[in-house]
């Protein structure tokens, strides 16, 4: 009968541990390709950074006990409802992380203790309910060893980046805004695992850059003086000036020329008139 009490008391111990287990690790921050901000679910952002205990600096943190689907559960709020999370995370932020087909998704993860570290994997679920996921790509990631552990990251913040499908269709619509999908990431810490549910919007791409068109030189339109053209026909122009001057010059000598030979003519007649009437 001891034994019995013995092990029924090691057993409730033991229970009574896994169920207080909480969370080691929130994405605080979010934002998209092309703007917007966001946090994962039930996230709170009066919880303080600064320490590992279980309270209160675990309590927004997400654990996926639930299995694949879903949004897991907090401390604070017990499984999260993504409708009415939704609609108080929009808003307190005004909105969520815009993005397009292909773009990127960039979080910040806070790990609170040792077993918060990556590596983190990540997936989308196109129709933002949460009901199925598909992995995706993270192109930066959180260190950790393979059980998601590291001491030396406790209660730090991380970049974690995750790629968008190029063929992203987000359909969601919740909170009064459309084009939703949730991205799901989590680490594979034996206690969790644990992570965060981002939600997102999807929006078109932007259209692409119209190059600027040269104006006119003035309001008839006139086309714009090629420098080089110019320059050569001010050279031109220098050039037949300075013949023009030569032949002017040369011009103004013969006149003058003529115009003294014609006076000293005169002078010779005017000469020989004299010579005649003293010869009377």
């Amino acid at each position: 009968m001891q034994s019995f009490i013995s092990i029924a008391s090691v057993a409730f111990i033991i229970f009574q541990t896994v169920a207080q287990v909480a969370g080691h690790g929130a994405i605080i921050n979010a934002v998209g390709n092309v703007g917007g901000q966001g946090r994962a679910l039930a996230v709170d952002p009066s919880t303080p950074r600064d320490g590992t205990r279980r309270r209160p600096f675990q309590q927004d943190s997400t654990r996926f006990r639930s299995g694949p689907t879903g949004c897991g559960e907090t401390l604070q709020n017990g499984e999260i409802n993504i409708a009415s999370s939704m609609s108080a995370l929009v808003n307190d932020m005004g909105g969520l992380p815009q993005v397009t087909a292909g773009g990127e998704l960039t979080m910040t993860l806070h790990q609170v203790n040792a077993d918060g570290a990556g590596p983190y994997t990540c997936m989308i679920d196109m129709s933002g309910t949460g009901a199925s996921y598909t992995s995706i790509v993270v192109t930066q990631n959180v260190p950790g060893s393979r059980r998601g552990r590291n001491r030396d990251g406790e209660a730090s913040d991380f970049p974690l980046v995750a790629q968008l499908p190029a063929n992203m269709q987000c359909t969601g619509s919740m909170a009064g805004m459309t084009g939703i999908c949730m991205v799901r990431c989590q680490n594979p810490a034996r206690a969790g695992p644990f992570g965060g549910c981002v939600p997102i919007q999807q929006v078109q791409d932007a259209p692409p850059a119209v190059a600027p068109v040269d104006a006119p030189n003035d309001e008839e339109g006139v086309a714009p003086v090629d420098a080089s053209a110019a320059a050569g026909s001010s050279r031109s122009g220098s050039s037949s000036g300075s013949v023009a001057n030569g032949v002017s010059r040369f011009s103004g000598r013969i006149a003058r020329g003529l115009v003294e030979r014609e006076r000293a003519m005169a002078r010779e007649a005017a000469s020989d008139d004299d010579s005649e009437e003293e010869c009377d």
